[in-house]
């Protein structure tokens, strides 16, 4: 084999493990454009109680901001704060979002939050996965609900 097939080969396969590794982040939002405080109860396909440690904040960290903003810009906050959260069993929470407010509700690469979330409760309203997706609005990677 000559040098120029020797190097193609090595070239394919190092792109080929460079972009194995390769991951989206990308976010799910939810927006109050009410005045009033609303409850969402998010159903998780899996048990969350082991991973609630207030000692290791992240995926379940629940960060919000007191305005109405973009992902892009949401993600630059520096000082955002954190929403209280209520267990409800062993695979369900319930949260109180602010009224004018943008909540981060899951934060994952590759689209995992619709592997991850079985159905979220608006004021007592179901929604599957399917239904939050096609009504929410999609900035790049993210998808953010809105609450009107």
């Amino acid at each position: 084999m000559n040098i120029v097939k020797k190097t193609g080969i090595l070239v394919v396969i190092f792109f080929a493990l460079l972009f194995i590794g390769c991951s989206t982040l990308n976010d799910f939002y939810v927006q109050n454009f009410t005045q009033t405080k609303k409850t969402i109860k998010i159903s998780y396909k899996t048990s969350i109680s082991k991973v609630l440690n207030p000692q290791f904040p992240g995926r379940f960290s629940f960060n919000y901001e007191n305005e109405i903003i973009k992902p892009r810009l949401f993600v630059k906050r520096k000082n955002l704060k954190s929403l209280e959260k209520i267990e409800v069993g062993d695979s369900a929470l319930i949260l109180e979002i602010p009224p004018h407010s943008t909540v981060r509700i899951e934060r994952t690469r590759n689209y995992n939050w619709s592997w991850a979330i079985d159905h979220v409760e608006v004021d007592h309203q179901k929604y599957s996965i399917e239904e939050l997706q096609k009504q929410s609005k999609r900035f790049k990677t993210d998808y953010v609900y809105e609450i009107k």
